[in-house]
């Protein structure tokens, strides 16, 4: 099987990163290219719209983020955050467009353009406010992760060992009552929940309530690091029964390696315990985690189609886990 020719052919769609948190704070311009980390730099970005055109990535989820610890407003920071992909593709409308609503992605594909996703990590953006949620909705927010390092009043997130600070501030176990309120108003808008970051019981709990798909969408397996912020199996299992996905980071603490082979191990295990229509790729780009050897910025996606490749999976299969499993979940199939 030629791996260019169906990394060319793929809708190659990336389920969680983090453009907007250079493009909003540091005011980067991301419609030029930029020098990519060596291996880990914060301040080197992994994205911007040159090297994602150059690796056929062909939808880009702007997931926004405002630290719960800092004193930042979380809900103006998010919508500063899409603003700021936005005014991205205004000046660049030849390159890239947000998708703001269902059916957008595949017209925005086909004119030759990167089609842009709005989302949102943390439930602490609607700070508190089911009447913010709605207006994140409004705007074009596709999805929101429940919750991240520390308790947000709607989930507890998962142990990190060797984080003691984060590890204080996790509060009480599963979700609380506004967190269910949370998650049933995001089925009603039309919004998909992320449990990322989830402890066991805010995952067990998010299963008891939801009548819609989940996502988890940058996440690793305890088969290869078992940490609790990784799917264990059944999880796994559990989430493909919702019809959801689960996407695959380069983030190599959670792969259990440092290679792009080590992610596609990841990818070629989740589709053994989930089905291969229920995993895609999360690489978690310009979130600061440190990304694995050979799938450090957008230009090696075909780095991870090569491994794939290797790994045996049809060309149908392949096409899912690249962007087609992602687009069917948001209903863009």
């Amino acid at each position: 099987m030629d791996a260019a020719a169906v990394h060319a052919a793929a809708t190659v769609a990336d389920l969680h990163a983090h453009p907007s948190l250079n493009a909003y704070y540091l005011r980067r311009d991301l419609g030029r290219q930029h020098r990519g980390p060596v291996r880990w730099n914060p301040l080197r970005q992994q994205l911007d719209l040159p090297r994602a055109r150059a690796g056929g990535l062909k939808v880009l989820t702007n997931c926004v983020y405002a630290p719960s610890v800092l004193p930042v407003r979380p809900f103006r920071a998010a919508l500063g955050g899409f603003a700021a992909l936005e005014r991205l593709c205004e000046r660049h409308p030849e390159l890239a467009q947000v998708a703001r609503r269902r059916g957008d992605v595949g017209p925005i594909v086909q004119a030759g353009k990167l089609a842009v996703i709005h989302a949102a990590e943390g439930g602490h953006h609607v700070e508190g406010s089911l009447e913010k949620l709605a207006e994140l909705a409004e705007r074009g927010l596709r999805y929101l992760t429940l919750t991240h390092f520390v308790h947000n009043g709607i989930a507890q997130p998962a142990r990190l060992p060797g984080r003691l600070f984060f590890s204080l501030l996790r509060g009480a176990p599963g979700l609380t009552q506004f967190g269910r309120a949370l998650v049933r108003r995001c089925e009603e808008l039309g919004v998909l929940v992320d449990v990322t970051h989830c402890s066991d019981r805010s995952l067990a709990d998010v299963l008891s309530v939801a009548t819609r798909p989940l996502l988890a969408t940058h996440t690793g397996f305890r088969r290869f690091a078992p940490l609790e912020r990784n799917l264990s199996d059944e999880q796994a299992r559990e989430i493909a029964r919702t019809g959801g996905l689960i996407g695959v980071i380069t983030w190599n603490d959670l792969l259990g390696g440092d290679s792009v082979e080590a992610m596609a191990d990841s990818v070629a295990h989740g589709a053994s315990v989930a089905g291969a229509a229920h995993v895609g790729i999360g690489t978690d780009f310009d979130g600061w985690v440190f990304s694995a050897k050979g799938i450090r910025d957008a230009t090696q996606y075909p780095a991870l189609t090569e491994a794939l490749v290797r790994r045996g999976f049809s060309e149908s299969e392949l096409r899912g886990i690249l962007g087609g499993n992602y687009l069917r979940v948001l209903g863009e199939a």
